[in-house]
């Protein structure tokens, strides 16, 4: 559950810095797993993407310059991950955008790990989607994302290597 108050000071904090969401629109979003919550919105003023939680109130937002650099068709890691921990295993929350494409799911080592699409927009000429995914925190490297491209089944490459060295690599 997202707190009234923290949703405010966000909320008052994005207006302050000139990145308050377009029209007053958000997206609420919570994790699988009590990681979390979070909103995610598009700037009025700037355009960006941005994204803020009760940890990280001030945010954070990806420039439409940033944006319109991503490769289209393409995935990439939208938003620092979270690192969260539950019944002694710690996994890797992380924000995926796909630009110009669809995510089905996140492969790594013969195992699928689902994607929850939770933001979409229209952004620097390309449909910008952004899912969360949950992995566990020692199985990193490049993942295999299954995606959808004009309708028809492909496989993108997604580098999940945030901690080099202490994981099993995909």
């Amino acid at each position: 559950m997202f707190a009234e108050s923290s949703k405010q000071v966000i909320l008052r904090t994005a207006k302050e810095n000139g990145t308050a969401p377009a029209g007053d629109r958000f997206t609420l979003v919570e994790y699988d797993g009590g990681y979390g919550p979070e909103l995610i919105w598009q700037a009025e003023r700037t355009g960006g993407l941005c994204a803020a939680s009760e940890s990280v109130m001030a945010g954070w937002c990806e420039t439409v310059e940033e944006t319109s650099g991503r490769r289209v068709p393409g995935v990439g890691v939208f938003v620092d991950p979270g690192l969260r921990e539950r019944d002694g295993e710690a996994s890797w929350v992380l924000r995926v955008m796909a630009s110009g494409e669809t995510i089905d799911r996140l492969s790594c080592q013969g195992r699928d790990f689902p994607v929850r699409q939770v933001y979409a927009v229209d952004l620097a000429g390309a449909r910008r989607t952004v899912y969360t995914a949950s992995i566990p925190r020692n199985l990193q490297g490049e993942y295999r994302v299954s995606v959808q491209r004009n309708g028809k089944p492909d496989e993108d490459r997604l580098d999940l290597g945030f901690e080099k060295g202490r994981v099993v690599q995909c």
